[in-house]
């Protein structure tokens, strides 16, 4: 395969009649599927998009999430992904780094959409998931209906880019990773050489497609194996439960966060989950007591994985034959050569910490428009993570700290600055700063710490609300610390690992 949307194709000439995807009451298979997408292909033809053009996806997990996927992809165009959870201000930064063509979107995020198209001129073609349409606005089921199926595939070339995902990335503000039909291809079919899956199997489709982990290995891997996928289009522990004991999926994918809640939930009577093979966690190391007090509870098998949104995404996974310790990384997919590095660029040896760098056909092109922090990244011709792993007796990868400053909060990515300096456009602030401290539930919590301008007055609750207002609910700091000076440098920097330690102590002897 050269082409993403041949996943589909392939599934539907071979297995013409599996259930594809199953929501709600409904289940479509995939000749329905490819159909319905083929149809949605013609109707974003007749408005005027095509190949090489940039259109963002702003959906739940709902068929029309995959409808929309494949068909931009048949007519040879690029896709952006954008979590339903980001607010107007990240959605503008998206839209306008990728100078997005189109924007297709759910309409209960109308308003966060009108705020985030506002002076981008280019992004013209707006098409919406609902009954509710606005001036200049298509109805995405209307294109879908009133079209028959185009029967042309707008080949590309393997390495053009397919998808650009925004990321916090090495450093600085989220950049857009820039992955090829090839990049995603290797990793899907790495994915299912590594867990073979089969026709037989099915996935709970909890995790958001809009992130890289559900677009690939959930969406795209298991289409590749003509597995079917049971859609959820929120997180929800109890309806999670009752899908898994009634419709009985083969397995699940989610992030430790989910892990946790699941193991905190007080039931009578523990729902029979037998049908689940493997337990996949990824997005974050998972703590040794929801391991065992998960796998106890449920008598379950957990296979603990690594990634990144730069790698494509999945890079290893734990196996059952081998020894299986919480924090480890498994071992690489096939394909994948990893290794990590000291200070001076040399493999380390058992006990020793570095950084995972990591070479294969799965990595990004590159960060969209910066040559510089690609460079940086992809040094040497290998993948500079950032993340910090210690090699175990056993030769295991084990993560002891993700990227410098990244917060990683139910496996989400939030970066420090970009809260900031949302915190810092606040007119009653003078200066913040932001880290993420230890939390059982969700790995780690967002603290911040404010300096208010002379004479200024505020609460807690104002500036919280205001950070919920302006990015997603994730990234709102959970607690704000009232100080009046931040410690600094030398030079004048404030040295945000004093600012955590002084919190870690309050928050220890509070």
């Amino acid at each position: 395969m050269n082409h993403l949307y041949e996943i589909l194709e392939s599934a539907a000439d071979n297995a013409p009649h599996k259930p594809a995807l199953h929501f709600q009451n409904h289940t479509i298979t995939y000749q329905d599927l490819k159909h319905v997408t083929d149809r949605l292909a013609s109707g974003f033809k007749s408005i005027g998009l095509g190949v090489g053009d940039r259109v963002a996806i702003l959906l739940p997990n709902v068929p029309h999430f995959v409808f929309s996927y494949f068909a931009l992809l048949k007519i040879g165009a690029t896709v952006i992904p954008i979590s339903i959870m980001d607010k107007a201000a990240e959605i503008h930064h998206q839209l306008d780094d990728a100078e997005v063509r189109g924007l297709i979107y759910w309409q209960g995020l109308r308003t966060q959409v009108h705020q985030a198209i506002c002076g981008l001129e280019q992004c013209n073609k707006i098409i919406v998931l609902g009954e509710q349409l606005e001036l200049g606005e298509f109805r995405l089921t209307t294109l879908m209906e009133t079209h028959a199926p185009y029967d042309h595939i707008e080949m590309v070339d393997p390495d053009d880019t397919a998808l650009v995902f925004y990321t916090a990335g090495i450093t600085g503000r989220p950049k857009g990773a820039e992955l090829s039909h090839h990049n995603i291809l290797s990793n899907v079919e790495a994915c299912q050489s590594f867990f073979k899956f089969t026709e037989d199997d099915s996935v709970v489709a909890e995790l958001p497609l809009s992130l890289p982990v559900g677009l690939t290995l959930i969406l795209s891997t298991f289409i590749y194996a003509r597995a079917s996928i049971y859609l959820m289009p929120k997180f929800d522990p109890e309806s999670i439960l009752a899908i898994i004991a009634e419709k009985k999926p083969t397995y699940f994918i989610g992030m430790p966060s989910l892990y946790n809640a699941l193991v905190a939930m007080d039931m009578e009577e523990t729902p029979n989950l037998d049908s689940i093979k493997f337990w996949l966690s990824i997005g974050d190391a998972i703590k040794q007591e929801t391991f065992e007090a998960f796998e106890a509870k449920f008598n379950a098998i957990i296979l603990e994985g690594y990634g990144l949104t730069e790698a494509g995404p999945i890079v290893s996974f734990n196996t059952p034959s081998r020894e299986r310790n919480p924090g480890s990384i498994g071992l690489p997919l096939p394909g994948i050569d990893l290794k990590i590095l000291d200070q001076n660029g040399q493999e380390v040896r058992t006990g020793q910490v570095g950084e995972i760098c990591i070479q294969g056909p799965s990595i990004m092109k590159g960060y969209r428009n910066k040559p510089e922090a690609t460079k940086t990244a992809l040094a040497d011709g290998w993948l500079h993570t950032g993340d910090l792993a210690r090699l175990d007796e056993s030769g295991f990868p084990m993560i002891v700290a993700r990227k410098k400053n990244v917060i990683m909060k139910s496996g989400f990515s939030v970066y420090p600055r970009e809260v900031e300096k949302f915190l810092l456009a606040y007119p009653k602030i003078q200066e913040a700063v932001v880290v993420g401290l230890s939390d059982s539930n969700v790995g780690e919590e967002i603290y911040a710490s404010v300096v208010l301008k002379a004479g200024e007055e505020a609460t807690q609750e104002e500036i919280i609300n205001y950070c919920r207002d302006m990015m997603a609910a994730y990234k709102a700091p959970k607690t704000i610390h009232f100080v009046l000076s931040l410690p600094k440098g030398p030079s004048g920097r404030i040295m945000r690992e004093e600012v955590k330690q002084i919190l870690t102590d309050k928050q220890r002897y509070s």
